[in-house]
C-alpha cells in the first residue's frame, strides 16, 4: 500500500490529505497533522474522497454526429479531429470557452492561452469566478488595489471581533470554522449577520436574521452610529473618500435599519455594541453577500465598514483553485499580464504578433443573453447552475458543445463530444487557494481510463491548428515556469521550490485604502399578491455544488440532506402544508415540485433550497438578473408562490438545512 499527499478536490481551503492507494484505487483518505491549511482537522467531505474517486466517471472520448443520436466511443485522434473540423468553421466571436476552479493553475492557464492564440477569442470566463465571487475581486481591486483577500485563515486567532455576512463556514469551510471555534474559546466575539438562522449563527455573540438584500442599510446605519460616537479607526478619516462616506451614512440612521432590515433596534444596538469595540476586527462573506443583483454595493458597504475599523478581510471562497483561475487571466476583460491595456506585453511573451482586443462575453451573455455557436467547458456543469435553466438547456442544445470533465455532469447529456480528464487527485501542477497561497498538486493515481490532462488536449488540438510552437510543453512544471514569469502576482514564486513540497505565496500586497461611500438601491424581488415568499438558496456540509463526486459517496449519502423544500412552520401552517407533503415553487419563469421539509432557522416568508441537486434543479426557478456591473446572478432573493399537491408521503426523516 502507498501513501501520497495532495491537495483536496473541493473547496478553496486547499487542504492538505494523505491517500492510501492500493492495487491501483484508492481506499482510504486520512488528515495529515502539520498542513497548516487544515491543521490537521479536515472536513468530512474531504475525508471520503475515496468513496467518490472511481464512480461516475467519464474513462474514454464520446461522440455523436448530433444531439438526437447516442454517444460511441471514440479514439482519441478521431474525437479531437471532430472537434478541430467543428471549431475552424467557427467566428472566434462565436467560440466560447470556460476553465475551472476544480483544475490546477497549469490547465487554466493554457485553456485562456489556447483560447487567445488558437481560436483568436477573449470569450472565456469561469464558473469560479462570475457566478460566485467576481463581485468581491472587483470590489477588493476599486478600494485596495489587490484583487485577492489580504488576510489569511490563520489571523482569525488575532482577531478580538470576527464579523461574519452572508456564509456559514460551518457547512462551507469546516476548517476555517474550526479555527473560529477555537478563537472564541480564547475570548473573540463572534458576530453573524445572515438571512437564515445557520450552524455558524449558534456560535455567535450577536446573531442578527436580516431581509434578503437590506444589508446596504444596516451597514451604513451602524458606520452612521459609529463615526457620531467617535469608535473608529484614528486614521480613517485620512483614508480618501471619508468625507464623502460621512455625508451618505449620516441618512441612515438606526429607526431606518430597524425599519427596512426587520430587525430589532435592541438587536442593532446588542451588534453595534460588539462591533464598537473591536481593535483586531475580522470580517468574512460569503455569496449571501454577492449573489445579488445589488452585488457591487453590498460589497461596497461591507469594505467601508472594514475600512472604517481597520479589519481585514479573511473570506474563503469557491473551489479547491478558486483563485488561480482567475489569477490565470481566465476573465473577458483580463488577462495573464494584467488589464487589456497589457495586451502587446502578452503578445511579446507569448511571440504573436497579434492577440485578439475585442471585449469577451461573459458566462452569461455566452450561454443566455446572446448565445455562441460553441462552447468548448472544463469540469463545468450550465446544466445545473445557471439561472433560468429551461432558457439554458434550450441554448445548449443548439451548440456545439465540448465537455471536458472527470465525472459524468447533467450538461454531458447536451454535449456533442465528451472528452475524459483527470480529477484533481490524479494530476500534477499547482493551485491557488482562497488565501492566495500556492500549493503543490501531487499525483495519487495515475488517470484512469484514457483520460488526458486540458493542456494536453489542447496542445493537440493547437498543433492540428498550425500552432504548436506555442504549446510545445513536456511537463506541467514548463508551463508553470511560463506562467510565473508573465503573470506580476506569481513573480516571486519559486517554481522549484513549488515543486519540492514547499508552499509559496502570489502577491498579497495592498496597494491603499479608499472608501466608496454607496446608497441603498432596494432589494430585488419584492414579495407580491402572486408571489408571497422568498426563495433563498443554501449549501450542505455534505454536499458540494453541482453534486458529481459528493452524490458518490455512500458515507455522505447516509446523512439524509437531499432535494428538500425547507419552509418555516408558520409559513407551512399558512398554506396547509406539513412534513413530507409535496409541494410546488413557482417563480416568475418555471415551477418546480418538491417534498416539504419544515425547518425552525427558516424565518417566516422564507423558502429555502439546497442547490446541489439535479434531482431538484433549483436553478429553474431563478430568473436572468444579474448584478450589472459584474454579470454575477441574483440566486439569493427570489420571489416564488408555494402549494400543497397531495397528502403527505412517507416521514422525510429529521428536518434541518
Amino acid at each position: 500500500m502507498k501513501t501520497t499527499s495532495s491537495i483536496c478536490a473541493y473547496c478553496g481551503c486547499g487542504c492538505r490529505l494523505a491517500f492510501q492507494v492500493e492495487a491501483g484505487r484508492l481506499i482510504k483518505t486520512r488528515p495529515v497533522r502539520d498542513d497548516p491549511a487544515s491543521q490537521g482537522s479536515p472536513c468530512i467531505k474531504g475525508l471520503t474522497l475515496h468513496e467518490t474517486i472511481h464512480r461516475n466517471r467519464v474513462l474514454r472520448p464520446e461522440i455523436r454526429s448530433s444531439k438526437e443520436e447516442p454517444f460511441r466511443g471514440a479514439e482519441w485522434k478521431e474525437a479531437l479531429a471532430f472537434v478541430n473540423q467543428r471549431l475552424r468553421e467557427l467566428d472566434p466571436r462565436d467560440v466560447f470557452v470556460v476553465p475551472s476552479g476544480k483544475i490546477p493553475n497549469e490547465d487554466n492557464y493554457v485553456l485562456q492561452k489556447f483560447a487567445r492564440i488558437v481560436l483568436r477569442t477573449n470569450n472565456i470566463d469561469s464558473c469560479c469566478t462570475r457566478l460566485c465571487h467576481a463581485p468581491t475581486v472587483r470590489a477588493l481591486m476599486e478600494v485596495t488595489g489587490l484583487g485577492a483577500s489580504e488576510g489569511v485563515m490563520d489571523d482569525v486567532s488575532r482577531c478580538d471581533v470576527v464579523l461574519i455576512v452572508g456564509t456559514n463556514p460551518a457547512s462551507n469551510y469546516p476548517v476555517l470554522f474550526h479555527r473560529l471555534v477555537r478563537a472564541k474559546k480564547a475570548s473573540t466575539k463572534i458576530l453573524s449577520i445572515q438571512t437564515v438562522y445557520n450552524d455558524t449563527a449558534k456560535y455567535a455573540d450577536v446573531a442578527l436574521t436580516i431581509r434578503p438584500g437590506t444589508e446596504v442599510v444596516l451597514f451604513n446605519a451602524m458606520m452612521n452610529r459609529l463615526i457620531e460616537e467617535g469608535l473608529y479607526d484614528p486614521e480613517a478619516p485620512a483614508v480618501e473618500g471619508f468625507d464623502r462616506l460621512q455625508g451618505v451614512v449620516r441618512q441612515y440612521d438606526l429607526s431606518v435599519a430597524s425599519s427596512v432590515c426587520g430587525l430589532p433596534p435592541e438587536d442593532i444596538q446588542a451588534a453595534l455594541e460588539v462591533l464598537s469595540s473591536a481593535k483586531r476586527l475580522g470580517v468574512m462573506h460569503g455569496m449571501g453577500m454577492t449573489q445579488h443583483r445589488n452585488a457591487m454595493p453590498n460589497l461596497y458597504a461591507l469594505l467601508n465598514l472594514m475600512i472604517l475599523k481597520a479589519g481585514k478581510l479573511l473570506s474563503n471562497r469557491g473551489e479547491a483553485n478558486v483563485q488561480g483561475v482567475g489569477d490565470m487571466g481566465c476573465q473577458p476583460d483580463w488577462l495573464p499580464s494584467g488589464p487589456m491595456i497589457s495586451l502587446d506585453r502578452l503578445g511579446k511573451e507569448w511571440g504573436v504578433p497579434a492577440l485578439p482586443s475585442f471585449q469577451g462575453k461573459t458566462i452569461l451573455e455566452a450561454f443566455l443573453i446572446s448565445p455562441v455557436k460553441a462552447a468548448l467547458l472544463s469540469n463545468f456543469n450550465p446544466a445545473q447552475s445557471l439561472p433560468d435553466l429551461d432558457r439554458v438547456h434550450e441554448n445548449l442544445r443548439r451548440m456545439f458543445l465540448v465537455v471536458m470533465e472527470s465525472h459524468r455532469s447533467l450538461t454531458s447529456e447536451f454535449a456533442d463530444v465528451i472528452l475524459p480528464v483527470p480529477s484533481l487527485l490524479e494530476r500534477v501542477g499547482t493551485v491557488t487557494t482562497g488565501e492566495r497561497r500556492v500549493r503543490p498538486v501531487g499525483r495519487v493515481l495515475e488517470p484512469l481510463g484514457e483520460a488526458r490532462p486540458e493542456w494536453k488536449i489542447l496542445g493537440e488540438l493547437a498543433s492540428m491548428a498550425g500552432h504548436q510552437d506555442s504549446f510545445n510543453y513536456s511537463t506541467e512544471m514548463d508551463i508553470t515556469k511560463e506562467l510565473v514569469s508573465v503573470i506580476p502576482a506569481y513573480s516571486e514564486v519559486n517554481v522549484e521550490s513549488l515543486y519540492q513540497g514547499v508552499d509559496q505565496w502570489a502577491d498579497k500586497r495592498v496597494r491603499f485604502r479608499r472608501f466608496n461611500p454607496i446608497h441603498f438601491r432596494g432589494t430585488e424581488e419584492n414579495p407580491s399578491d402572486r408571489y408571497p415568499f422568498v426563495l433563498v438558496s443554501f449549501r450542505s456540509p455534505y454536499h458540494f455544488l453541482t453534486n458529481e463526486m459528493t452524490s458518490q459517496s455512500e458515507t455522505l449519502s447516509k446523512f439524509g440532506e437531499g432535494p428538500f423544500v425547507y419552509l418555516n412552520s408558520a409559513t407551512a401552517s399558512k398554506k396547509g402544508i406539513q412534513e413530507g407533503d409535496r409541494v410546488r415553487l413557482t417563480s416568475r419563469v418555471a415551477f418546480l415540485d418538491g417534498t416539504a421539509r419544515i425547518s425552525p432557522k427558516l424565518p417566516e416568508g422564507l423558502i429555502g433550497l439546497h442547490f446541489h441537486f439535479r434531482e431538484l434543479l433549483l436553478n429553474r426557478l431563478i430568473p436572468l438578473d444579474f448584478d450589472p456591473e459584474t454579470f454575477t446572478p441574483n440566486y439569493k432573493a427570489v420571489a416564488v408562490e408555494v402549494v400543497r399537491l397531495n397528502a403527505p408521503q412517507a416521514p422525510a426523516g429529521p428536518g434541518g438545512c
